[in-house]
């Protein structure tokens, strides 16, 4: 993988370049069209580019029936046949022990992202790279997933496996030059709800994410979706992510879960999601901004703001293409007025 600098390194321990900044989750509602030329990557790449992120994340476009492709996929694919897993169309089935290949896996678009922007000169204009790696709960839960309580994620053992796998490519992006990494976990808001299913300890499931990200040099984060759970909380503030990612426009209670307080005593950043990612209305630029500044007033300069997830999910709405970029240029230009105001 093309490397660069990464500006984020040294600003890790007082996380002051993360504070008040942009960024993205990833996905977009376009389909990759898995051509040589890779015509709507190079265009999701340079439209997101142009909204003027801080820190933009590596475009995750979605597959067709004909090449599926999605989160999950992207790293389970290349552990087909040789390493343990069955790939059948958008199913992951396990047929052996699933076993660390030579080289890091899932990279493939980060890698086109660094080499774009080497290629057109677009290092100069951003912050920091950002790109997104799928967790291993929510790896191990895509596997053989027909019942949830015998799919992947019942087997630690899996889990385990698939974390060092993950773990691989964290370090790799790390190498590479990325400032922010973020393991995305949705599985887990399925996982740890009023109990911990499996019979997992919240132990376990702190140890396993921070195999993945403890060490790292640069920023880490750990997303997940829906409600946050008291558990959940008490694994985000616990573990060693240094940014805290939940979807908090469309699951407006996520907002009272945290205290300015705590988050300043476990030095996290708070992922502010400030778009909605459900619906393809492009909120203004004034709306995003008193949705901001409302909640500078609770949370200080501890946040990131982001839109609640990947937007990838918009795709099939109207317009929701045009309407997703058109969000992260009013997300930019919102946070950019709150900062010189």
């Amino acid at each position: 993988m093309v490397r660069v600098e990464n500006r984020g390194l040294s600003l890790k321990r007082d996380l002051e370049a993360l504070r008040l900044a942009t960024t993205d989750v990833g996905s977009l509602p376009l389909q990759d069209d898995f051509k040589p030329e890779r015509a709507n990557l190079r265009k999701a790449i340079a439209d997101k580019l142009s909204a003027g992120l801080d820190y933009p994340c590596c475009p995750q476009l979605l597959g067709t029936k004909e090449h599926p492709m999605n989160m999950n996929l992207q790293f389970l694919t290349p552990l087909a046949d040789a390493h343990g897993l069955k790939i059948d169309g958008e199913n992951a089935h396990q047929t052996g022990h699933v076993t660390k290949p030579k080289h890091p896996v899932g990279l493939e678009a980060a890698t086109f992202f660094l080499e774009w922007l080497k290629e057109n000169n677009q290092l100069g204009r951003i912050k920091g790279l950002k790109a997104c790696v799928t967790g291993p709960f929510t790896l191990a839960g895509y596997i053989d997933r027909t019942d949830i309580l015998t799919c992947g994620a019942s087997k630690p053992d899996l889990v385990t496996a698939l974390a060092e796998i993950v773990a691989d490519a964290c370090k790799e992006l790390e190498r590479a030059g990325f400032a922010i990494v973020n393991v995305d976990e949705p599985f887990l808001a399925v996982m740890l709800g009023r109990r911990i299913l499996y019979g997992y300890r919240l132990g376990f499931i702190i140890e396993t994410l921070d195999s993945i990200i403890e060490g790292l040099r640069c920023f880490t984060g750990i997303h997940t979706c829906g409600a946050v759970s008291p558990t959940i909380k008490r694994m985000m503030l616990r573990a060693a992510n240094d940014i805290i990612d939940h979807e908090l426009q469309g699951t407006p209670t996520n907002l009272k879960v945290y205290r300015r307080a705590e988050i300043e005593k476990h030095n996290k950043i708070l992922g502010l999601g400030v778009v909605s990612t459900t619906n393809a209305r492009v909120e203004t630029v004034e709306q995003i901004r008193h949705s901001v500044e409302e909640n500078l007033t609770l949370f200080g300069r501890n946040i990131i703001v982001k839109p609640d997830c990947g937007l990838g999910g918009l795709l099939g709405q109207p317009s929701a293409y045009e309407n997703s970029i058109q969000k992260l240029r009013n997300l930019v230009q919102a946070t950019l007025q709150v900062r010189e105001g």
